[in-house]
């Protein structure tokens, strides 16, 4: 709950801050900053080559090693190779990105991989809650201060400057709740990280595959402006996924230690199943929401915006895709078993690159919000297949069925509502709110294993939630 909740500041503060961007830097140039934040994450794959992923399995698993010392000088060297890199090809990037920004690149590649690192030693160290505070402090410390300083007339480069506080910031705080083991660093604990980084690099490229690849490909097709409204339109597809985000970042550590303790697999399942039965709690009202208002809600960014209503819909549905991949693949990881993941990684990753090409190259940003879809239902198939090859799966079904029933009664109050109503931007707001209570309200009512999960996490005793 610290986690999901620490979600919805990050992506409340940072919708707000988009809000800013775009109506104070125009379409052109903010869809420049996309680019630039594209490429660094990138970069920040070779920056990374797998080793978060190494340090958060290897610091949850009962073992004697000392994985933060070498986890540190590990990723020094990592970034220093990469940063003498990309100050030699800085030409090539200028032109590319279209701005002088090489520089600001590597300063921010620095700051991005500080973060990402402090981040995996809280959760390996079962410090989930506090690693998740780290993201809204630094997003509304970026938010805060890219706004200032946008609206104070320093254009783009107050929205980088942001960028690289917010992310100082959190690692300071990050850094004060990391353990330091007192052991001394040992050929063993590199070798230990290298064997689980030399399949879980490729993850990095998955996932930064699904996020960026379709920018990336357009800048090559496509104007800069049309970026931006793409990007919005990912921004808000991502909004909904945060939940299942929010069960798949939890439940790593803890299966990881039962894995590494030589629990029986029923349990592992056991949190499987539960992932899976919340990973659509949101973006499956998400997406019918988005079906109904998300026009009018695009429209918020600025004039032009509501052009991206269709690539909206698309992308959530890809998010809802990518949401129950991921499940699957975080149990996989889980139990010491990258290898498979490796495999579904690369299919991912060779599908996802081949369609961006061909279908942005056809059909544009349509083109590439299909490609990136598609690689999604792939993977998915493929999760379940390796999956249900290490443990016993049990997908719920009727779980899932009774959100999409509830979700189907929220689309008919609030189409009715918008009907009737109308539909200005504060109409459809209100309408939004009264679409998400219904829903939760008529989930209430389908599922009792819903009912039973909100009672047995709610802080104290409430009569209407007491069982009969």
């Amino acid at each position: 709950m610290i986690n999901f909740l620490s979600r919805v500041v990050m992506s409340v503060s940072g919708f707000v801050a988009t809000i800013a961007l775009t109506r104070t830097l125009g379409q052109e140039r903010y869809g420049t900053y996309v680019v630039v934040l594209s490429v660094l994450a990138w970069v920040a794959i070779a920056g990374e080559l797998g080793l978060p992923q190494a340090i958060r399995k290897r610091v949850s698993e009962s073992d004697e090693g000392n994985y933060v010392v070498t986890g540190v000088l590990a990723q020094f060297g990592l970034f220093a190779v990469v940063a003498v890199c990309l100050w030699i090809a800085r030409p090539y990037l200028n032109e590319f990105m279209e701005i002088e920004a090489t520089w600001i690149l590597i300063l921010m590649l620095s700051v991005r991989l500080g973060i990402g690192f402090v981040r995996a030693i809280l959760d390996g160290q079962l410090l989930v809650h506090v690693s998740s505070v780290l993201s809204p402090v630094e997003w509304t410390s970026r938010s805060i201060v890219q706004v200032v300083l946008v609206l104070s007339g320093f254009g783009i480069a107050g929205a980088f400057a942001g960028y690289v506080v917010g992310a100082i910031v959190a690692i300071a705080i990050g850094a004060y709740f990391v353990e330091i083991p007192r052991r001394k660093p040992s050929r063993r604990d590199f070798f230990r990280l290298r064997s689980y980084a030399q399949f879980s690099w490729l993850g990095s490229i998955k996932g930064r595959t699904f996020m960026s690849m379709d920018t990336i490909i357009l800048a090559v097709f496509v104007s800069n402006s049309l970026i931006a409204v793409y990007e919005v339109a990912w921004n808000l597809a991502s909004l909904f996924a945060i939940f299942g985000n929010s069960i798949r970042q939890t439940l790593f550590p803890e299966m990881s230690k039962l894995s590494s303790e030589g629990s029986s697999d029923g349990e592992i399942a056991g949190l499987l199943r539960v992932s899976l039965a919340y990973a659509g709690l949101f973006i499956i009202p998400g997406l019918v929401g988005a079906a109904i208002v998300g026009d009018v809600v695009l429209t918020v960014y600025g004039s032009g915006f509501e052009t991206g209503y269709y690539i909206l819909l698309i992308l959530t549905f890809a998010r809802l895709l990518y949401g129950y991949m991921g499940q699957f693949l975080t149990t996989i990881d889980a139990i010491d078993r990258p290898d498979l993941t490796f495999r579904i990684n690369a299919v991912f990753v060779v599908v996802n690159l081949v369609l961006n090409v061909l279908l942005t190259w056809q059909f544009g940003w349509y083109g590439a919000a299909a490609a990136t879809t598609a690689s999604a239902g792939i993977g998915l198939l493929l999760g379940y297949y390796y999956a249900n090859h290490v443990v016993d799966v049990v997908v719920p079904i009727a779980e899932i069925g009774k959100q999409c029933l509830a979700a189907g009664t929220m689309a008919g109050i609030v189409f009715f509502g918008r009907a009737v109503i109308g539909e200005s931007l504060p109409i459809v707001v209100v309408l939004v709110g009264v679409g998400a209570g219904v829903y939760f309200v008529a989930l209430f009512g389908l599922s009792q294993e819903f009912r039973t999960t909100v009672r047995e996490n709610m802080p104290f005793p409430i009569p209407f939630f007491a069982p009969k």
